[in-house]
């Protein structure tokens, strides 16, 4: 299994942080060029753009609680990542530390690894770099409406 995680701190309660990230339709006004350009919740199955419009794939939801929603994607027994946003409360409850993480398993998720052929394929600085351009979009736009 290889793991990108990214996190950061939002001056908001997690309860809100969680309310604003499901206003999936929110997201192409606060991250229009972003990595993360559309969610579409039809249910358990939901339509995603991502990786700055060059991704469209249909994940199902696997977690929906309140510290966490999550998602998996597959090209199955190839490529399977499970997306994940924590809402983690931390000693003062007016602020969130939003973890945002894939876990990459299936044949080909050593390509999110730090190996040669990992390295020279840039998938795996390039997806942190686009989880870390959407935390501080959604941060900027939760702070701006709260």
């Amino acid at each position: 299994m290889y793991i990108i995680s990214t996190s950061i701190e939002i001056a908001a309660p997690p309860a809100v942080v969680r309310d604003k990230f499901l206003e999936f339709s929110a997201i192409p006004s606060y991250s229009p060029h972003g990595f993360i350009r559309a969610i579409t919740p039809p249910g358990d199955k939901l339509q995603c753009s991502l990786g700055y419009g060059k991704m469209n794939f249909s994940p199902v939801v696997t977690t929906n609680e309140p510290a966490c929603f999550s998602w998996t994607g597959s090209v199955p027994g190839v490529f399977v990542g499970e997306h994940r946003f924590g809402f983690e409360a931390g000693p003062d409850p007016a602020r969130t530390r939003l973890v945002h993480e894939e876990r990459f398993t299936g044949l080909l998720a050593f390509l999110m690894g730090e190996g040669l052929v990992a390295r020279s394929a840039d998938m795996r600085a390039s997806t942190q770099q686009g989880f870390e351009d959407f935390n501080r979009l959604f941060r900027a736009w939760v702070e701006r409406e709260v």
